[in-house]
């Protein structure tokens, strides 16, 4: 009975979270009766009965939080002689390991009291993290209540990890162009919480506390078995006696994992026993009693045969190599990025050239090492006009005068450039729905020219429902997401000044920019027929704008953009202007946050090769460390410096390059 008297608070109060402050009722209100009906029955003065409104009001969503519990990570291995040399070193004689599968997605902590679910944060840096509890409560396998019949309610913590499944990536993205673990990570920090209910949590991890203090496990099984008893997920796992059995099951594990239900990406080896875990320590934040042995990223020999180039909104020219198809992780690739023509000089690649192939972190194609060079290889040259209209490129310039390394096409006119503003606007203002493929089949088939072609699609609702985004296997869009497309773009089209002006994906000025022009001109922008009446050709107006040296640059984009602005106004999308008394927080406008990189990075790259990428995605590259700083990217995790610890006093997200390129 105890059982059913938690699943029945659990289901009530979720039910409760997505009436109020969710788009659509997991239940009729008769369901609902039932449910509290029943537990009235069994638990007559329940509290749960008592509790008006949602348990969990999203207005705090995503603010800063600290955790109560330690989230570090764990260090890595990534081969049998390097995990022979922790087990021989750490593990006990006759000691036995705790071997589970490492989920590939985003870690965070659910905190309990009496058996109530009060605050879910994601991992952060360890010890600051966003409160995404509006969002944990429509987790799988997080119950919004947590009691078992032995102990009664759960007060404690539990960390996890938020895993969208392969059955669910493909409910959410049929055509499968992304990946799940980025995906996921994404839906997982949306402040409208939606498809929040696709994500499944995974506990791995659990402090509990009884009759007022920590409770004791004593083993790694034992907490997992405590996990499982309080219904949460667990992940699968393994008793391993020897170094031989833990090996044996890694291989187990790698050879079949393209089978399994979530993506992984490696094994997770824990000493059983937690009082020798504790004797060994940490070392720079991580446990010694613990490993995750990761997966070598998997690679393959294959031939380079041809190049092609690819544009975006910015006007980048990005060079992609196409190769002979090659089995990789379960998937055939035959293409890759090559980034740029410097990093094509650093590999001196050429078609022709055998070449080894890799997919960083299990997912993008990377070419890593040229293995042979015949005699009669083709060069990859860098274009001196744009493939797509022909217009003369340059190397664009950093704020300092100095050459960077991206080739662009300059012209306001390129098609190319013009798909990718599209892209930009649909990332920018969060319109869900539109991925690679549907942008691509809105362009060839339905004629979207610009953001201003996607107001009319309300108006062509069966056009688009019938529309091919896979033409190879039949696919159409279907009326389920052409209707859920559509009524994503019907809910942008009230747009403040800074989110029209920072989508429309014009040089130089992002919504960072927009924000600090408007407040440093202040009240001299703030319309979007100020913008339009070429005030930044006035050196004073540029000055006050904080772009002194930008105003005829970003006037120019503005003027360009006449059809496209006029496009989108005619369409029906309004731009409401700012009160001439009012305050614009310069902060208050970066799409996606601020970023700053310290130290040198692993991959040999500066920060300012990255300024390019983390402006396309809605990032502001700086200097400094302050408290609006949103991440702060270190070359070494564990570094102490100045900034690393003002950061982590400010609360500041810490962030390894890897996990910068899998942000980006």
């Amino acid at each position: 009975m105890n059982e059913r008297i938690a699943a029945l608070r659990s289901q009530i109060l979720k039910a409760k979270q997505a009436y109020y402050y969710g788009d659509n009722a997991l239940m009729t209100d008769a369901a609902y009766d039932a449910l509290e009906e029943e537990l009235a029955a069994l638990s007559p003065n329940d509290d749960v009965l008592a509790i008006v409104g949602a348990p969990c009001p999203p207005d705090s969503l995503l603010a800063k939080a600290e955790h109560r519990i330690h989230m570090g990570s764990q260090s890595k291995v990534n081969s049998v002689a390097e995990f022979a040399t922790w087990f021989e070193k750490s593990v006990p004689a006759e000691g036995e390991i705790l071997a589970a599968l490492k989920a590939d997605g985003a870690s965070a902590a659910a905190y309990y009291r009496d058996g109530r679910l009060e605050q879910a944060i994601s991992r952060g840096d360890g010890v600051i993290g966003e409160d995404i509890t509006a969002n944990a409560v429509k987790f799988k396998g997080l119950p919004a209540y947590v009691s078992c019949p032995v102990h009664g309610p759960f007060t404690g913590a539990a960390r996890f990890e938020v895993v969208l499944t392969v059955a669910d990536w493909q409910r959410i993205e049929p055509t499968m162009s992304k990946n799940p673990r980025n995906l996921g990570s994404g839906i997982m920090g949306r402040k409208d919480g939606s498809q929040s209910e696709f994500l499944t949590a995974f506990v791995f991890d659990l402090s509990e506390e009884r009759d007022g203090a920590d409770f004791d496990f004593g083993t790694e099984f034992a907490k997992i078995d405590r996990i499982a008893a309080l219904g949460f997920d667990v992940m699968p796992h393994r008793r391993c006696d020897t170094l031989d059995q833990a090996s044996a099951y890694f291989t187990e594990i790698d050879t079949s994992r393209s089978t399994l239900p979530f993506w992984i990406d490696g094994v997770v080896m824990k000493i059983n026993d937690l009082a020798h875990q504790t004797a060994l320590g940490m070392v720079n934040q991580r446990p010694k009693g613990q490993i995750a042995w990761k997966f070598e990223s998997v690679g393959a020999e294959t031939v380079l045969r041809s190049f092609s180039i690819s544009g975006g909104h910015t006007g980048a020219l990005v060079p992609n190599a196409q190769f002979e198809p090659v089995e990789i992780g379960g998937t055939t690739v035959s293409n890759a990025l090559l980034a740029n023509w410097e990093e094509i000089a650093r590999l001196d690649v050429a078609v022709g050239d055998t070449v080894y192939v890799i997919k960083a972190n299990d997912i993008i194609p990377k070419i890593i090492e040229v293995r042979d060079r015949p005699l009669l290889r083709e060069p990859i040259p860098e274009p001196t006009s744009c493939p797509f209209c022909e217009t003369p490129t340059h190397r664009r310039v950093n704020t300092k005068g100095d050459e960077g390394a991206v080739t662009i096409c300059p012209s306001p006119d390129c098609p190319v450039k013009a798909t990718g503003k599209i892209k930009r606007w649909v990332k920018s203002l969060d319109i869900l729905g539109i991925g690679g493929s549907v942008l691509e089949s809105l362009v060839d088939q339905l004629g979207v020219e610009n953001a201003a072609g996607l107001y009319t699609l309300r108006d062509r609702r069966d056009t688009l429902a019938a529309m091919q985004i896979n033409t190879e296997r039949g696919i159409r869009l279907g009326e389920s997401r052409a209707d859920s497309i559509i009524e994503a773009i019907e809910a942008k089209r009230d747009l403040t000044l800074v989110d029209f002006l920072g989508s429309l994906g014009l040089e130089k000025l992002g919504k960072v920019r927009a924000a600090k022009m408007i407040a440093g001109a202040a009240p001299h922008l703030h319309t979007l027929s100020a913008w339009r009446e070429g005030l930044l050709r006035n050196p004073l107006v540029a000055e006050s704008a904080g772009a002194p040296k930008l105003g005829d640059v970003i006037q120019d984009a503005i003027d360009g953009a006449a059809e496209l602005i006029d496009g989108l106004l005619a369409n029906g999308v309004t731009v409401a202007d700012i009160a001439e008394d009012a305050e614009v927080s310069e902060s208050a406008a970066t799409a996606n946050g601020t970023v700053c990189i310290t130290g040198k990075l692993p991959s040999g790259k500066k920060k300012n090769d990255y300024k390019e990428l983390l402006q396309a995605a809605g990032f502001e590259l700086v200097d400094k460390v302050t408290k609006e700083l949103t991440y702060l990217v270190l070359a070494d995790p564990s570094s102490s410096s100045s900034k690393a610890q003002k950061a982590r006093k400010l609360g500041v997200s810490l962030l390894s390059e890897e996990q910068l390129e899998a942000l980006l």
